[in-house]
């Protein structure tokens, strides 16, 4: 496989927004670490992960979602998948009638940060084209965060959609040349668990 075709999670986008370096740590050189806020976000998904169906009312929620976009070439997986019945919706043979669909990712705190949320809002957007290519409707999309336990509907623009597809790039070229993207300055790096990798503590020797 060519390196230009090569199939990119859609997690390792939302790592590229949070910080280019970050995620060259990871995915190129393979380093890894946790802390705090990487295990609590762990334990929120434990739910979402289960692949477990629930419905009330009539709706239907079904978690942890393959999906993928061989013209995109993505492929990932959704938290929640909810299925809201719709005349006009996409039919689902599961469960043999038609329904409007919304994607809902998980965060266990409301970010603050501009960075921050427009990871999670590109990571969003990829699930999306994944959703709407196999599904054949437009996807809605939110982020339920378990701090607030509220929802937030997320909208999405040209641009967007474009900007996505330049990481996307970026990112494939990393891999064809071993990359690491450099460090940005602009980056805030307290919350990160990758932070004493990327930023070791100097240490003094006596002599």
């Amino acid at each position: 496989m060519k390196d230009s075709d090569r199939i990119i999670n859609i997690r390792e986008l939302q790592h590229y927004f949070y910080c280019p370096h970050r995620w060259g740590l990871i995915h190129i050189g393979c380093d890894w670490s946790e802390n705090f806020f990487v295990s609590k976000s762990q334990i929120i998904h434990n739910n979402a992960d289960s692949g477990k169906t629930s419905s009330l009312r009539s709706k239907y929620v079904e978690r942890s979602v393959q999906v993928y976009n061989d013209e995109w070439g993505l492929f990932g997986v959704l938290d929640c998948l909810r299925l809201t019945p719709d005349n006009n919706g996409c039919y689902i043979e599961k469960y043999r009638k038609k329904f409007s669909l919304e994607i809902v990712e998980y965060k266990p705190t409301k970010t603050t940060r501009s960075q921050a949320f427009t990871a999670d809002k590109m990571q969003i957007l990829a699930q999306k084209i994944c959703a709407d290519a196999m599904f054949g409707v437009s996807c809605s999309a939110c982020i339920y965060y378990a701090d607030t336990r509220k929802c937030v509907e997320i909208v999405f623009s040209q641009n967007d959609y474009e900007d996505l597809k330049q990481a996307i790039d970026a990112i494939r070229l990393c891999y064809a040349k071993a990359i690491i993207p450099p460090v940005d300055p602009s980056v805030y790096c307290g919350g990160c668990s990758m932070k004493d990798i990327c930023l070791p503590k100097a240490v003094k020797i006596n002599a």
